[in-house]
């Protein structure tokens, strides 16, 4: 991972944070449910734009990029341990209410 993308990473979890706290201190949305919608909203999105990505696709015009496996998997990974901590461990669906 590049400097770029490491930056943009931290932006991200930032701005992931900042939201859950602020809902959380005003609807008393619990911090896993916030972490769960943006999970769900940024692999739900990837799906949605799927063949985009392919050649000839809208981002991937000459095919020169290859196709974004790894991040559809770690999107996919992500979620998928969240939902794994919600319904394992539901004290933590609580936290920040």
């Amino acid at each position: 991972m590049g400097g770029s993308q490491l930056k943009q990473c931290g932006i991200m979890v930032a701005v992931v944070c900042i939201t859950a706290i602020i809902l959380s201190l005003i609807w008393r949305v619990p911090y896993l449910y916030t972490a769960m919608g943006f999970a769900v909203w940024a692999f739900a999105g990837h799906l949605i734009t799927l063949d985009d990505d392919f050649p000839g696709g809208w981002s991937n015009p000459d095919g020169d990029v290859p196709f974004p496996w790894a991040e559809l998997a770690i999107e996919a990974a992500v979620l998928l341990a969240l939902l794994w901590l919600a319904f394992l461990a539901p004290a933590l669906s609580r936290l920040g209410t």
